[in-house]
């Protein structure tokens, strides 16, 4: 058995063999929004770029901390040590939330990143068909699901990992637009502790793209009483 950390989605994905049976589509993505074995816990520290047809490329600091636990998960986001998020996403549609630390939110609002991106929020919207099945890269066999957001104004297709049910790719469409505005990606599996996380992640859509790559990450099975002390931090006071 092989844990999967993943940073991006707040679960600790088991990449363990469950026979040859095919599942059905909802069964399928059941087990993708529902994957942890255990409770974990993650500290992952990188860096942030932002390119913009036609500016400067924007580079920030970013931290990203989570509580990995059965039923719940909780977590933390912080851009430049001075904007923060507080996530947290039950294994039910209705369980997401992202509360803001400070009153502005400019940062994350010109990186094209939305904090519930970390949640995989997307994962919960509502199950409108299964595609057919494709190879991401021409070589990684995927399902592919189309979601509808509860307010129907956005759709997603998700390829997810037939052999580990994990996300590698996220299309969003806006309601009635056949091209996606935004579209997410995750690479770079590496291993810490026993864990394996996700170390970079793309975002990208019309005249933009943001990468962020994480080269710090501190990993472990959580327990109230052993977990690092400065997991969940403040932010920078003056900054």
């Amino acid at each position: 058995m092989k844990n999967f950390f993943v940073l991006l989605c707040l679960f600790c994905f088991c990449a363990v063999g469950f026979g040859e049976t095919e599942l059905s589509s909802r069964a399928f993505l059941d087990r993708a929004r529902n994957p942890n074995q255990a409770d974990t816990f993650a500290m992952l520290g990188g860096t942030l770029q932002h390119r913009r047809a036609s500016l400067p490329v924007e580079k920030m600091s970013i931290y990203f901390a989570v509580i990995i636990q059965k039923s719940r998960s909780t977590g933390q986001l912080i851009f430049d040590g001075r904007e923060g998020y507080l996530l947290g996403q039950a294994k039910t549609r209705t369980g997401s939330s992202v509360i803001p630390m400070q009153k502005s939110t400019a940062l994350i609002d010109r990186t094209g990143v939305r904090a519930s991106d970390l949640t995989l929020d997307f994962l919960y919207y509502d199950f409108e068909k299964e595609e057919e099945e494709r190879k991401l890269g021409g070589f990684v066999p995927c399902r592919v699901m189309r979601l509808c957001s509860p307010d129907k104004k956005e759709t997603v297709r998700v390829f997810l990992s037939k052999s580990h049910y994990f996300p590698l790719r996220a299309e969003f469409f806006r309601s009635g637009e056949k091209e996606p505005w935004r579209i997410l990606e995750t690479g770079g599996f590496t291993q810490r502790n026993g864990l394996y996380y996700v170390r970079r992640l793309r975002i990208e859509g019309p005249g933009w793209r943001t990468r962020i790559e994480f080269d710090q990450a501190e990993l472990g099975f959580y327990k109230p009483e052993s977990a690092p002390k400065d997991l969940i931090r403040k932010l920078s006071p003056g900054k």
